[in-house]
């Protein structure tokens, strides 16, 4: 297997994956989504709240807030967080306080509530580590792939031109009168072309060779959310060897 990094620009992270199969792609993207642990609300202790928002909006809230999760921080880990604020006033996200430096709310500019004169909010939070599988708000980022793609003619093409000049993304060009893709990563197999050509050109993958593109929600950086993933996958596999060789 080979790694190549396409791209790596804040919060997103894009890679050329190649001598690999599609299984291993989809068993990264699932683990990388589903089983990669961050910190996330889960428990809200509401002493005060006269705003116009109800309890329960509010707490659904505050548990969809990223938080910054730490190598240090371990599974069952738990970080107390606190908000109080008078109106009148806008409650923003980093309005919240946490007991633990390393764990605090990634975008801080985040509206919560707004309070008129005389409405205020109390509240302590416990923030827990956890996995997307058992709630969407403990999922580290968008993790997607797809093959590479690479044209092909099927048939003697009438207008080469108006396909090139029919791809949204101008990832197409003519050379030596063959369409081809001068830039297949940026390619978004969206059809376009295979459509101005009546089917006589098609977009086709190769299936031994991917790109994959991570956008991490801020809880972990991107490449630390395939790192985890990877590891979870190897101790699985460790662990099934292991139940295997009980038989």
């Amino acid at each position: 297997m080979n790694v190549k990094k396409l791209k790596a620009q804040g919060n997103e992270l894009k890679l050329l994956v190649k001598g690999t199969d599609i299984k291993f792609m989809n068993a990264l993207r699932r683990t990388a989504i589903n089983a990669v642990q961050v910190l996330a609300i889960e428990d809200v202790s509401i002493y005060k709240n006269n705003s116009v928002l109800f309890d329960e909006f509010l707490a659904s809230r505050l548990g969809l807030l990223p938080i910054k999760t730490h190598s240090s921080h371990k599974e069952g880990e738990k970080v107390k967080m606190s908000l109080a604020k008078k109106g009148p006033c806008t409650v923003y996200s980093a309005d919240i306080k946490s007991s633990d430096p390393k764990a605090e709310i990634v975008f801080k500019e985040v509206p919560i509530v707004k309070l008129g004169a005389n409405q205020e909010i109390k509240m302590e939070m416990t923030a827990v580590m956890g996995v997307g599988k058992e709630h969407a708000k403990w999922q580290p980022g968008i993790v997607s792939f797809n093959e590479v793609p690479d044209a092909k003619e099927r048939a003697k093409l009438n207008n080469p031109r108006a396909i090139v000049e029919s791809c949204p993304k101008k990832v197409l060009e003519l050379k030596a009168g063959k369409i081809v893709l001068k830039d297949p990563y940026e390619c978004t197999l969206c059809g376009r072309c295979e459509t101005e050509s009546n089917g006589k050109f098609e977009i086709v993958g190769n299936k031994n060779s991917f790109i994959l593109r991570v956008e991490s929600f801020g809880q972990l950086p991107a490449e630390q959310i395939l790192l985890k993933a990877a590891a979870k996958i190897k101790e699985k596999s460790k662990e099934f060897e292991k139940e295997l060789k009980k038989l």
